[in-house]
């Protein structure tokens, strides 16, 4: 009995026509198709099942994604107002300052003025004096 494999080599693949010894043409694609086709359907399960696990991962992407939008908005509008006391605090605290700043100058500049009338009330009667005798002695030089 044969051996297959002798069996077989009848069938082996053959070049172009005339170039070799006589066999049967090779049909390539055939051969591929036999050999590849269980395999690459063995495939298609993984394949579908990828395409599954990829949506779904998209999906859980896209949600992650809208989630921490929302988070990130709440956390912008907690600083804004965070900011806006902040803001409202420092702006109360320069209103304060400024107005103890003004109390002080005022109290300051009433101060001086005081002690300008108190001179100048002290002063008057003397210069009142000075002006009445220069006032006389232009008069009587005059006459």
């Amino acid at each position: 009995m044969p051996h297959m494999r002798d069996f077989l080599s009848r069938f082996r693949p053959a070049g172009a026509p005339g170039a070799g010894p006589v066999a049967v043409p090779a049909d390539r694609r055939r051969e591929l198709e036999s050999e590849l086709g269980p395999v690459l359907m063995l495939l298609d399960a993984p394949s579908a099942e990828c395409s599954g696990i990829l949506d779904a991962a998209r999906r859980d992407a896209e949600r992650i994604l809208r989630d921490a939008r929302s988070e990130a908005d709440e956390i912008k509008a907690t600083a804004q107002q965070r900011a806006a006391a902040s803001i409202a605090g420092l702006v109360e605290a320069a209103l304060a300052a400024a107005r103890t700043e003004a109390a002080a100058i005022s109290a300051a500049g009433t101060a001086a003025a005081t002690a300008i009338a108190q001179r100048s009330s002290q002063r008057l009667p003397v210069l009142t004096e000075r002006a009445a005798v220069m006032v006389r002695d232009l008069a009587d030089g005059v006459s």
